[in-house]
């Protein structure tokens, strides 16, 4: 493999700079006692910090199975260099809101924090759309010797239905006043392990994992399937579908297990 060309560089020193920020969190996690929604005010940055970082080199490290045309094309140059940036801006500013003590999401309690939750959202869509563009362009690419068929398949069908239900549910999330909970307290506080979701009520964060995490997931078991169990090609290519299916039916499904205020484990 050639060395990363500017695309993939790019996604991924920025993904490297996200990452180098979560130890000086955890720090001020362990000094700043402040609390958004009954939780520490640093744990919502450390998550986005590790979430958006995993995001960006799944893009630049799946990119790399694409043909050198393909990689070194200048629009894909401008797509990540935009896509990088506006990655680093929106983590910047949950993380600046979090130093102000106040909630960076659902905060339309001033109409500063208003204005910056919107144009969070728009940054949101600037920094995910690649994934759709990406996925597309997987699908339509011939079969190598590198991008094996298996692995075509799962990164496209990853990043093309991870984009589209993270589009559908994050929108329908990110629509309501009362933010990710239904049906339960309000609060963070005695949420499941790690992730934090509601145990006493409905939490739309949870088809949204689901939904956005399929980007990841999809394309490393069509990897997998093919160069750790040594599938062949239709039946590499029939447990991708397989997959692809149960993914977006866990996500549908947790979706309106929330949606009837129902935790997804109580």
């Amino acid at each position: 493999m050639k060395r990363f060309t500017y695309s993939e560089r790019v996604w991924l020193q920025a993904a490297l700079l996200l990452l180098a920020a979560i130890p000086a969190t955890l720090v001020a996690r362990e000094l700043d006692v402040r609390t958004v929604n009954d939780i520490n005010v640093w744990i919502k940055p450390l998550k986005f910090f590790a979430s958006t970082a995993l995001h960006l080199a799944t893009l630049a490290l799946l990119v790399t199975f694409l043909s050198d045309k393909a990689r070194a094309a200048r629009w894909l140059s401008v797509m990540a260099g935009v896509s990088a940036f506006a990655a680093i801006v929106e983590i910047a500013v949950i993380a600046a809101q979090a130093g102000r003590g106040v909630a960076s999401h659902f905060n339309f309690t001033t109409s500063f924090d208003a204005l910056i939750y919107t144009f969070m959202g728009a940054g949101v869509l600037v920094v995910t759309i690649p994934a759709l563009v990406i996925g597309v362009w997987f699908l339509r690419a011939p079969v190598t010797e590198k991008l094996t068929p298996g692995l075509k398949l799962s990164a496209g069908l990853g990043l093309t239905l991870g984009f589209l239900l993270t589009l559908v549910i994050a929108g329908y999330m990110s629509a309501q006043p009362g933010g990710h909970w239904v049906g339960g307290p309000r609060t963070d506080l005695g949420g499941l392990p790690i992730v934090g979701w509601s145990r006493e009520g409905g939490d739309l964060r949870v088809p949204h994992f689901f939904a956005t995490h399929l980007m990841q997931a999809l394309p490393l078991l069509g990897y997998a399937a093919e160069k750790i169990f040594k599938l062949d090609a239709t039946t590499a290519k029939r447990a991708v579908w397989i997959a692809a299916a149960l993914g977006v039916a866990l996500a549908l499904a947790t979706f309106m297990q929330a949606l009837n205020g129902e935790p997804f484990i109580g």
